[in-house]
């Protein structure tokens, strides 16, 4: 509820519950993502990172961010697992939409370039 709070007030939620970075419509009561009028299947983990994404436009978000944040502390899974989830995601979207938003800062982590998307 808090998430949905801080989206609403910074402008990327509407009231339906959809969070809109063009060309990506996220609905996050259905977990459903629309990219250019086409539907982007991504499991849990994959759609989690893409909202993640979503919400911090531009930024770069280190690996260890990226674990915490859908993994958590506490998890026994390595911090690999992060790859292995940011190239099924880079793939699903390259095939949906020949776009490459998602870009690797070597030794930094990672940022989704919204002027990628123009």
């Amino acid at each position: 509820m808090r998430v949905k709070a801080l989206l609403k007030r910074s402008g990327h939620l509407g009231n339906d519950n959809q969070m809109v970075v063009a060309p990506f419509t996220v609905d996050l009561s259905k977990r459903t993502v629309n990219v250019k009028g086409k539907i982007l299947e991504l499991n849990g983990k994959e759609f989690d990172l893409l909202v993640y994404f979503l919400q911090n436009p531009d930024t770069i978000i280190t690996k260890e961010q990226i674990f915490d944040r859908l993994w958590g502390f506490e998890s026994e899974t390595a911090i690999s697992v992060v790859e292995v989830y940011m190239s099924n995601l880079r793939k699903k979207i390259k095939q949906a939409t020949d776009l490459k938003p998602i870009k690797t800062l070597r030794n930094v982590g990672y940022m989704f370039e919204t002027e990628e998307l123009a």
